[in-house]
């Protein structure tokens, strides 16, 4: 009897795949869409809690952008900080990663130590075998005539003194406005022909530029995000498009903000660097660039959310790719905890050449 294979159903959206009968795209690290599920849902929005720098969550926001440019889909870049073609102009571009097999030879025939054998082989990264989503080299810029082949939307928010609509800062009523535009196009519509995906990337949003010069106090200022992300999950609804931002969390006073924000963001992940902090120097972290958790994963037409095979994340950056790793100790740091446990609790019970049973508390 000849064995058969289920068809997974193929998306005819390019660079997308089907699951649950949804739309995925892929954010242009093959790990993190590991992490998430497969990737980011359409019509769905993504959340990156900045590190303290905002250097790492503007690499995962190129990568973001990058894959949209290869995979000719939809680009509305919106910032306030900084002009948005300054980011277009810092794309990495493609490139092909090839496995180094020599190591590979090596390790399989080296002898493991009798101690070591029983231990289970660490998975080094997630996502490595998927041929979902592509690889980028960030020391090399993407080729203008690459990015003109795309829809590509432009929107550097600045303060005026518009209608805000409920809002106390106008830019995001501005923000919201001309996301609408773009969105109102029928290739984005859900139940168009030509159909296509819109990724919309949203820069550091929530920074001190987004603060009212007449609002005070710091729940009001919050009233503003949580209304934006709210109307933005309804404007999204039934389209094509993929909300891309990075928050700098650690920039709020009040540390509610970020819970409250949550409840509209389908998905979301922290960034936590080691740059300027103590463990950048601890041996443990000594692979590593920084720790990645996961702030909320949903279930996208689904009764439970995955769940990925750890929770203890870390990253590395390379020029050719971003790795999110299950972190480990090292075998030699693992041994020696292990010892220093055991000396703790076989440290014999007296007290200056006393028992305890002699002392009185």
């Amino acid at each position: 009897m000849s064995s058969f294979q289920k068809a997974v159903p193929r998306s005819s959206l390019s660079g997308t795949k089907l699951k649950n009968n949804i739309p995925y795209v892929s954010s242009g690290i093959p790990s993190l869409d590991f992490i998430v599920g497969g990737g980011l849902p359409v019509g769905s929005i993504f959340a990156v809690e900045e590190d303290v720098l905002g250097s790492y969550s503007r690499v995962l926001s190129k990568y973001f952008l990058a894959e949209g440019v290869v995979c000719k889909h939809g680009l509305f870049v919106a910032s306030a900080d900084e002009n948005p073609k300054l980011i277009i102009q810092e794309l990495p571009t493609p490139c092909t990663v090839q496995e180094d097999k020599t190591n590979q030879d090596v390790n399989s025939e080296m002898k493991i130590a009798w101690r070591y054998e029983g231990l289970g082989q660490v998975e080094s990264s997630f996502g490595s075998n998927t041929n979902f989503g592509h690889h980028f080299d960030l020391s090399r810029h993407m080729e203008e005539l690459a990015v003109r082949d795309v829809d590509l939307t432009y929107c550097h928010l600045k303060p005026s003194n518009g209608k805000s609509n409920g809002f106390r800062n106008c830019l995001y009523h501005d923000l919201l406005k001309e996301i609408g535009k773009v969105l109102s196009k029928e290739e984005y519509r859900s139940g168009s022909k030509n159909k296509n995906i819109l990724r919309i990337s949203i820069q550091c949003l929530g920074s001190p530029v987004w603060l009212a010069t007449d609002c005070d106090h710091d729940s009001k200022y919050g009233q503003d995000l949580i209304k934006l992300i709210y109307s933005l999950r309804v404007l999204i609804r039934d389209t094509n498009a993929v909300v891309f931002i990075t928050i700098p969390e650690h920039l709020f006073e009040d540390n509610q903000i970020m819970k409250r924000l949550l409840y509209s963001i389908d998905n979301a992940v922290r960034i936590e660097s080691f740059a300027g902090s103590s463990k950048e120097t601890n041996p443990v972290y000594s692979e590593y660039h920084g720790l990645f958790h996961i702030s909320k994963l949903s279930g996208v037409s689904s009764l439970v959310a995955f769940v990925p095979p750890s929770l203890d994340l870390a990253f590395k950056l390379k020029r050719k790719k971003f790795v999110i790793e299950k972190l480990h100790l090292p075998p030699e740091l693992q041994e020696s905890s292990e010892r220093e446990q055991d000396d703790v609790t076989a440290t014999p019970g007296t007290c200056g050449g006393f028992k305890k049973k002699d002392i009185d508390f």
